[in-house]
């Protein structure tokens, strides 16, 4: 049986692939590109059926039960939270292992 549990890693490991991360196929997200764009509803919308298409348990839900939101902390600080029923997953604090340093980084040499 599938659990919360199990449909959460599913979506970290897709988040963790790079697009097209294995040979010849388009699994993966590009988290950071979509973080990076302006927040408008077409780039979640994508972002929603990219995951719909890549994880096809997903595409069994409503649209009600998988929905990306924007909360404002402070000045200069937004979360992006992935919603999936109840489980609720950060992008933007997610860990995602494919990055270099530089990304962090802007200042570095």
């Amino acid at each position: 049986m599938i659990t919360a549990e199990h449909i959460r890693q599913m979506v970290i490991h897709w988040l963790d692939t790079p697009p097209n991360g294995y040979f010849a196929q388009s699994y993966g997200a590009d988290a950071k590109a979509m973080l990076l764009k302006e927040l408008s509803a077409d780039t979640a919308d994508d972002f929603l059926r990219k995951l719909r298409r890549d994880i096809p348990i997903i595409d069994t839900l409503d649209e009600e039960q998988l929905s990306i939101s924007v909360e404002t902390v402070g000045f200069d600080r937004i979360n992006v939270v992935l919603s999936i029923g109840n489980i609720d997953i950060q992008l933007n604090d997610n860990p995602i292992t494919d990055i270099d340093q530089d990304y962090y980084n802007v200042s570095a040499q």
